[in-house]
């Protein structure tokens, strides 16, 4: 008797999340730009430009954040309400915009200790040029504030979604990702 309720928990558990019945691209773009801006530039400074940013990683962070991967008191149950292609849609949506024009705060950090961040923590390996490739993100012109707010979330194992990053992130001192941060900012690839 048992078996079958097992088996049956095990299904559930398995199938894909469903649909939001009301899905309205339009409405949960909407919904999005209330947040990230409805011309790109997010509301507050440490919430992520996601205009022109990279189709797949964008479809990847809303699965993380809907699985549960990713953490967020906002994300976290939007995302959630979004099965495979309501994603896809909204990760197609954002990445066929242009990069926002994004007002970069002042460089006030050393530039020495910025590319020291850069080579310790190897980050042009996967980022290039900094304009990312579908799976990774762009990083050039990214809000300050969200960049340093992801390198500490690595750093300090609260993001779990990238375990490399964890890695790479723990050999930089608080300095250097904070100068790190506002290097990457004001990175111009338009």
């Amino acid at each position: 008797m048992r078996l079958p309720f097992v088996a049956l928990t095990l299904s559930l558990a398995a199938s894909p999340v469903l649909a939001m019945e009301d899905f309205v691209l339009e409405d949960e773009v909407a919904l999005c730009m209330s947040c990230h801006g409805d011309a790109g530039v997010p509301i507050e400074p440490d919430y992520p430009v996601i205009w022109g940013q990279q189709y797949f990683y964008i479809y990847t962070q809303l699965r993380d954040y809907g699985a549960g991967r990713r953490q967020n008191d906002i994300m976290t149950p939007v995302a959630a309400e979004y099965d495979r292609d309501q994603a896809k849609l909204l990760a197609e949506h954002f990445a066929a915009l242009a990069w926002p024009d994004i007002p970069a705060e002042i460089q006030d950090g050393d530039e020495q200790l910025a590319e020291r961040g850069i080579t310790g923590g190897q980050c042009s390996a996967c980022h290039g040029k900094w304009q990312g490739d579908s799976r990774i993100p762009r990083l050039a012109g990214q809000q300050v504030g969200y960049l340093r707010k992801t390198m500490l979330d690595f750093k300090n194992e609260v993001r779990m979604n990238a375990p490399d990053k964890i890695s790479t992130m723990k050999q930089l001192d608080e300095e250097t990702i904070d100068a790190l941060s506002r290097y990457l900012a004001t990175i111009d690839i338009q």
